[in-house]
């Protein structure tokens, strides 16, 4: 094995890790689908050219931005983010062992017109990259090279952040952090500027990426770099509905919202990005409850959930809630699906099942999805109504924006009512095993 490329590396190894197959490759690093023998698990392998990182002038330069992705997105452990799990250096090939994301696509192929993809899925995609961001941003790590060839889409649409090779982390010494970073393309206004990058700047890239899924097309279009760097510095976007008029008029007001020109004027965490994005669900395919503000408090203020929920925790919600109406038979929750948010029966009734068998009905007043709230696994029973229904709504990046106060009724009422569920459940096994 000759170390002067990294092209032709399998069946060979580089420390502990079998190298199977090359499946990917760029300027600087040839990426190797590898083995890790110890834990039996596929691994990626990111192998940085050697005459870069041996180059007189610049090599210490790619040594450095090539470690800095293994020193900053090392320290974040996020399901939106492609984890590092090992670093190391062998014969001379810089290399860095990281999460195989299996039939991974970079989001790239799904900016051209004729690989659109859906606008709920686009939702999908871009609500998880703004809570992976807003992660990342409190672990104090700034990606700094937000793009479509940087974020991955999984086989089951999950959306991974990777390449943290320019990123700045807090802590870092002013000669380890790397310079002038980004792509022009994606590049905020500061950064074009070589000012101050900051949280901001990823999400103003990630407002670039939302508008490219969205219409086919950038929204600062040029022929060269100084023409595109002129628009982002100057221009506005051209209106979404203009390129694509199905898209709901919400999306206008995020994307609006993320390409502000000054970082002070955009969103001020990815959390607050993901919570307006949320919000174009609403917009696509669930009918809203029409009712003003005094009717919705009417309508709630005599509910069990909320009977220990003070006046201005009950309006905080009232303001913060989705309303739905659905008609009979409708599935609000399925069995296996991936939904951060929780809902309150406010009207009729529902029925939950697993695996085709009735559990139990909930009445005005039950809540129900609680669990896939905390602990974010899929749901584990399908909820339909019986009747036609009205319930509230609360997505999880909603609740986290709400009072601390709010937020521990909620915990509260939670905890109460998963009390009241497993004394239900062991009631109908005692009966059970008294009929046998």
């Amino acid at each position: 094995m000759s170390a002067t490329d990294t092209d032709n590396l399998e069946d060979s190894s580089l420390g502990k890790y079998k190298i199977l197959t090359k499946i990917g490759s760029g300027n600087m690093a040839s990426v190797y689908l590898g083995h890790d023998p110890f834990i039996d698990r596929p691994v990626a392998l990111k192998v940085a050219r050697p005459d870069y990182v041996d180059a007189e002038d610049k090599g210490e330069f790619y040594k450095q931005l090539f470690f800095n992705e293994a020193q900053t997105a090392g320290l974040l452990k996020h399901p939106n983010i492609t984890a590092i799990y090992d670093a190391g250096v062998d014969r001379n090939y810089y290399y860095i062992v990281m999460e195989y994301v299996h039939g991974g696509v970079t989001l790239d192929r799904y900016t051209a017109m004729e690989e659109l993809l859906p606008v709920e899925t686009v939702t999908a995609i871009l609500y998880q990259c703004a809570m992976a961001l807003d992660y990342a941003h409190k672990k104090g790590v700034v990606h700094r090279d937000i793009k479509p060839r940087n974020i991955l889409l999984t086989d089951d649409g999950e959306a991974k952040i990777t390449d943290f090779g320019v990123a700045g982390a807090s802590g870092m010494r002013g000669d380890q952090m790397p310079g002038h970073a980004g792509s022009p393309r994606y590049m905020s206004p500061e950064q074009i500027r070589r000012g101050d990058v900051v949280t901001q700047s990823d999400l103003f890239s990630l407002g670039v990426i939302a508008y490219e899924m969205l219409t086919g097309k950038h929204p600062f279009p040029g022929d060269n770099i100084e023409a595109i760097e002129h628009s982002i510095l100057n221009k506005s976007p051209p209106r979404l509905q203009n390129v694509r008029p199905d898209i709901p008029e919400i999306y206008q007001r995020i994307i609006d919202k993320a390409l502000a020109k000054a970082h002070k004027s955009r969103y001020k965490s990815g959390l607050d990005m993901a919570g307006d994005i949320s919000l174009v669900y609403d917009f696509l395919k669930q009918p809203a409850v029409r009712l003003t503000q005094q009717e919705k408090y009417h309508r709630v203020e005599n509910l069990r959930f909320f009977k220990d929920f003070p006046d201005n925790d009950l309006w905080e919600l009232i303001n913060s809630a989705e309303w739905i109406r659905l008609p009979p038979d409708a599935e609000i929750v399925q069995e296996g699906q991936a939904d951060a948010s929780f809902y309150v029966l406010v009207t009729g009734e529902v029925s939950v099942t697993k695996s085709t068998r009735q559990i139990v009905r909930l009445y005005p007043g039950d809540c129900f999805g609680e669990m896939g709230l905390l602990s974010g696994r899929p749901r584990t029973a399908t909820i339909a109504a019986i009747t036609e229904i009205t319930v509230m709504k609360l997505r999880d990046s909603v609740v986290q924006r709400m009072s601390v106060n709010c937020q521990l009724k909620f915990q509260r009422q939670f905890l109460t009512t998963l009390i009241e569920r497993l004394e239900h459940a062991d009631e109908r096994l005692t009966h059970a095993s008294q009929d046998d």
